[in-house]
């Protein structure tokens, strides 16, 4: 033990391993609802437990950046981009709890059918938030640390990593769950080689990059290709965790500028923020976990193959059904609601000067909030249909 515990509870204007921290949890919180919600909109068949998994861990991650955020304020520096991540998390919960009320269907049916309803139009709203929100967060942030990280090409290589950490999230979430998914590890190793040509380029074009967290995020997962790896669940589950720990080395490495800072100068005070941070989302992710676990079980199949025996097989045989522009149910869910979010938020950036960074932020709040609130509004009118005819 060293004298830079003083670290864990005082902080220290020389060590940045807590503004590490702070980054990497806020990178964890955007994950999961971020690939939830693509995921969603891709109609790639993801199921209940799957992506309520992901929507909770994204409350949890943003729970721990709280944490060291407010624990240690005078190291990190929240400025007014910060304020969209604030916007986002709330959206975020919007959809997490609607999610929760369309499994709910022994409450009311009728609720649960109008939910359900909402789902993807809120979808709609929350991947561009998420993408302006990001960028603009991601690309102040490192900028301000270092000029050379300037360029419209970070902001793409920041949200493909988030994503990317999304799909290692959902690996870690499944194996605790003790289930196997096939195709989670081809979306991995997909975006695992899209990750490698962007961090080649920034190389190539910036100069810099971190060697090491190329290695743990990108080159590990390739033993995804040998069988006995691919199919055993702890080489899975370190497969997973090496990407997690790559994606900290590049927080690491953005905010300190050395490569291999963490492993190389690795303090006993850095292993107890790093412990407790991870305890931290734990014990809130399965505190909630366990107090929702009605929702979570159920008998539906996972993300992945489909046989002819699942219960859902039904849905493989739905054939798409056309709709002519600006005629889709999900378009009229959300064309009002957009159309007064918009509104609000060009008022908002009229009067205010930091419009540029919280302006659709703004308006998707305004839109989302309208659009949770279609289904009580449509239970209501139904409700006095119903008495005014019975009269």
């Amino acid at each position: 033990m060293d004298d830079s515990f003083d670290l864990l509870l005082h902080g220290s204007p020389v060590s940045k391993f807590p503004e590490t921290l702070f980054v990497f949890w806020l990178g964890m919180s955007q994950a999961g609802v971020l690939l939830s919600v693509f995921l969603l909109i891709m109609n790639v068949k993801i199921h209940r437990r799957t992506s309520l998994l992901l929507e909770l861990s994204s409350l949890c991650g943003l729970l721990v950046s709280g944490a060291f955020a407010l624990f240690y304020s005078e190291q990190i520096t929240v400025n007014v981009n910060f304020y969209g991540i604030g916007i986002v998390a709330f959206i975020s919960l919007l959809f997490f709890t609607t999610h929760l009320a369309t499994a709910d269907s022994t409450e009311s049916l009728a609720l649960c059918n109008e939910m359900l309803k909402i789902r993807r139009p809120l979808a709609w709203i929350i991947l561009p938030t998420m993408f302006w929100v990001d960028s603009i967060l991601c690309l102040d942030f490192a900028s301000s640390h270092n000029a050379i990280w300037q360029g419209a090409l970070f902001p793409l290589y920041v949200v493909s990593g988030i994503f990317y950490l999304g799909l290692a999230l959902l690996v870690v979430l499944l194996s605790f769950e003790n289930y196997y998914n096939r195709r989670t590890e081809k979306f991995l190793m997909l975006c695992s080689w899209f990750i490698s040509v962007l961090f080649f380029w920034m190389l190539l074009v910036k100069g810099e990059g971190c060697i090491s967290s190329f290695v743990f995020a990108c080159v590990v997962p390739q033993f995804l290709f040998v069988k006995a790896v691919r199919e055993n669940l702890w080489s899975r589950l370190m497969v997973a965790l090496c990407i997690l720990f790559g994606f900290l080395l590049k927080c690491d490495f953005v905010v300190c500028h050395r490569e291999s800072r963490l492993i190389l100068d690795f303090k006993f005070a850095d292993a107890s923020l790093l412990f407790v941070g991870a305890a931290l989302f734990v014990a809130a992710f399965f505190g909630v976990r366990m107090l929702l676990s009605r929702f979570f079980e159920n008998d539906e199949i996972l993300m992945g193959e489909v046989n002819a025996n699942d219960d859902d097989a039904e849905i493989e045989e739905k054939k798409d059904v056309y709709y002519s522009p600006f005629s889709a149910p999900e378009f009229k869910v959300v064309r009002l609601p957009v159309l007064c979010g918009i509104l609000v938020g060009v008022a908002y950036g009229y009067f205010t000067s930091d419009w540029a960074g919280l302006v659709e932020p703004v308006a998707a709040y305004v839109s989302c909030v309208l659009v949770c609130l279609q289904p009580f509004v449509h239970l209501g009118f139904s409700k006095k249909y119903r008495e005014s005819k019975n009269k």
